[in-house]
C-alpha cells in the first residue's frame, strides 16, 4: 500500500506539473490577448473621437455644437480623463483644448514617420510613455487633417480607471483556479487508477521473481493496462505450467531411466544367477565323464542325459529372454490382426492333448463361436501355452481352462484358471516379476525359466489388453485378461448379433 501511494504520488506530481504548465501558458496567452483587445479597444475609441472631429472639419460644419456634444460624451466614457488640443497647422493657433494644453510632441514620438490613412489623414500613435514632468501617458495620438489645416494632439493618461478597464478581473483567475483544482482532482483519480494497475503488475513481477510457487491472482481493472497485465499474467502462468510439466516429465523420465537401469541390473544378476546352475551342472557331469574314462556306458549315458536336459533348459531360457527383448523393444512393430479366438483355443486344446503337455490334467474351454479379437497369433499361442505349462507344473490340480467372463463395447474379458492349490497371498503381486520363484528348488526341478508369466503379461500388454491374477474361491489360480474386440461399425460382430449372455458362464471365484 505504501509503495502504491509513493508511485501514485510520482504520477500525480508529473500529471499536475503538466496540467499546471498547460493551464499557466493558456492563462498567460489569454491574459495577453484580452489585454491587447482592451488596449486596442481604447485606442480605437480615441481614434474614432479624433476621426469624428476631422470629419466635421472637412465637411465645414460649425464645430462648437459638436465639441459640446463631444465634451458631454467623454464625461460618461472611459476617455473621461483624456486631454486634447486642436491647432491651426499654419499659424499654430490653439483652436480647441480639453484638459492640459499640449504643445510639444513627446520624446518617444519624435522622429516617428506618420502613417497615411485611407481617408488621407496622417497619424502617429504611441503607447506607454512618460512625460518630463513625470506623468504616465497610456496613449499619445497625433493626427493631421487630410487638407493639412489642423493638427490634433491627444493624451490619454494612465489612471486608475484605465487600469480597471485593462484589468482582466478576478473572475478570470477564479476560472483558472477552478480549472487547476478540477484538473488536479481528476489527475489524482486517474493516477490512483493507473497506480493500482502498475502496483499490481509490480507486485506480480517481484513475487514471480522471488517465489516460484507464487500463483498470481491480481484483480486488474478493466482497461487497456489491465488487459495487458492479465495477458502478461496468463503468459506467466502458461510458462510456469509448462515448466512444471517439463520438470515433472523430467523427473518421470529420470525415474523411468533409473527403474530401467535397476531392472537391467536386477535382470543381469538374475540371468547370471539362473545360468550358473545349469552351467555348473553341465560342467560337473562333463568333468565326471572326462575324469572317469573307464565309466560304464550306462553311467556315461545317464550323465550325458542330465547334461543334455540342462542344455535344453539353457536353450529355453535364451529363447524366453529373446522373446522378452523382442516384446520390450519392438512391441510397436509386432503385427496385430483379426484373430478367431475360438478357433485358436480349439486348436491349442487338441495340440495340448496330443502332445501330452497336460499330463494327467484336463483342458476345458468355453469361448463363443465367432469370438474375434485383435491380436497376434504367435503371441496368443505363446501366452496360453505358458499359462498352461505353469498350471501343469505348479498347480497340483486336475483341470485347467479358459472361459469368456464378459464383454463391453471395446474388450472381451477372459479367465484362465486351474483347480489346484493356488499360492500364498503375499506371492500374488510378484508372479509377473522376472525370475520370481515361490519354491526355488521345486521350480528348478521342473525346469522352469522364471520368465513364463512375465512373457504372458508383456504379450497381453503388447496386444492392447491387460492381465491380473488372483486365487479362486474353489481353489487354484485365476488369471483375468482382456483383449480388444473386433466388431463392425453397425454393432454386428462378424455377421452375428451380440448376445451378452451367450456362452458366458459365471466366474468361479
Amino acid at each position: 500500500m505504501k509503495g502504491r501511494l509513493r508511485y501514485q504520488l510520482k504520477l500525480f506530481l508529473i500529471a499536475i506539473a503538466s496540467l499546471w504548465g498547460v493551464v499557466g501558458v493558456f492563462a498567460v496567452l489569454e491574459y495577453q490577448n484580452v489585454k491587447r483587445y482592451r488596449v486596442e479597444s481604447l485606442a480605437n475609441s480615441v481614434d474614432l473621437a479624433v476621426g469624428n472631429i476631422l470629419a466635421g472639419h472637412e465637411d465645414g460644419r460649425d464645430m462648437t455644437p459638436f465639441m459640446n456634444f463631444f465634451e458631454s460624451y467623454l464625461e460618461d466614457s472611459p476617455l473621461k480623463g483624456m486631454s486634447m488640443a486642436i491647432y491651426d497647422a499654419s499659424s499654430g493657433k490653439l483652436l480647441y483644448s480639453r484638459g492640459q494644453s499640449i504643445r510639444k510632441i513627446p520624446a518617444d514620438a519624435v522622429g516617428m514617420e506618420p502613417t497615411l490613412r485611407a481617408d488621407g489623414t496622417r497619424s502617429i500613435q504611441v503607447f506607454n510613455i512618460r512625460l518630463k514632468d513625470g506623468r504616465k501617458i497610456f496613449l499619445y495620438h497625433k493626427r493631421e487633417s487630410a487638407d493639412g489645416e489642423i493638427i490634433i494632439h491627444t493624451y490619454l493618461p494612465q489612471s486608475g480607471e484605465i487600469d480597471n478597464i485593462l484589468s482582466i478581473g478576478s473572475s478570470f483567475w477564479l476560472i483558472v483556479a477552478f480549472v487547476i483544482l478540477t484538473g488536479s482532482v481528476i489527475a489524482w483519480v486517474v493516477t490512483a487508477h493507473q497506480a493500482k494497475n502498475i502496483t499490481l503488475l509490480h507486485d506480480f513481477a517481484s513475487r514471480a521473481a522471488s517465489d516460484r510457487e507464487f500463483i498470481p491472482m491480481g484483480d486488474f481493472p478493466k482497461d487497456e493496462i489491465g488487459d495487458i497485465s492479465r495477458q502478461i499474467v496468463a503468459i506467466y502462468n502458461a510458462r510456469m505450467q509448462a515448466n512444471v510439466r517439463r520438470e515433472r516429465e523430467h523427473v518421470i523420465a529420470l525415474k523411468a531411466t533409473e527403474e530401467k537401469n535397476n531392472l537391467k541390473r536386477v535382470m543381469t544378476n538374475n540371468i547370471s544367477h539362473e545360468l550358473k546352475t545349469p552351467i555348473g551342472i553341465i560342467r560337473s557331469y562333463l568333468e565326471m565323464i572326462i575324469s572317469n574314462p573307464d565309466m560304464s556306458a550306462e553311467e556315461r549315458n545317464h550323465f550325458l542325459g542330465k547334461a543334455q536336459s540342462n542344455v535344453e533348459r539353457l536353450v529355453s531360457m535364451m529363447n524366453d529372454l529373446s522373446t522378452m527383448t523382442r516384446l520390450e523393444e519392438s512391441n510397436d512393430k509386432i503385427p496385430i490382426s483379426d484373430i478367431d479366438f475360438h478357433d485358436l483355443v480349439f486348436s491349442l486344446a487338441e495340440d495340448f492333448t496330443q502332445s501330452g503337455l497336460l499330463k494327467s490334467m484336463d483342458f476345458r474351454y468355453n469361448i463363443p463361436l465367432d469370438c474375434h479379437v485383435y491380436g497376434n497369433g504367435e503371441l496368443l499361442i505363446g501366452m496360453l501355452s505358458n499359462l498352461t505349462k505353469n498350471a501343469v507344473a505348479y498347480s497340483q490340480g486336475t483341470e485347467v481352462g479358459v472361459v469368456l467372463m464378459g464383454r463391453n463395447e471395446n474388450f472381451y474379458t477372459f479367465s484362465f484358471y486351474d483347480n489346484g492349490v493356488g499360492v500364498g497371498e503375499e506371492h500374488l503381486s510378484h508372479l509377473f516379476d522376472r525370475f520370481y520363484r515361490i519354491d526355488t528348488g521345486r521350480s528348478r526341478k521342473v525346469g522352469g525359466t522364471g520368465l513364463g508369466l512375465p512373457i504372458v503379461k508383456s504379450s497381453v500388454n503388447t496386444m492392447g489388453g491387460s492381465i491380473s491374477v488372483r486365487n479362486r474361491r474353489g481353489g487354484g489360480l485365476e488369471f483375468i485378461f482382456s483383449l480388444r474386440r473386433v466388431k463392425t461399425s453397425n454393432g454386428v460382430e462378424n455377421g452375428k448379433k451380440e448376445d451378452p449372455q451367450s456362452g458366458i458362464p459365471e466366474s468361479k471365484e
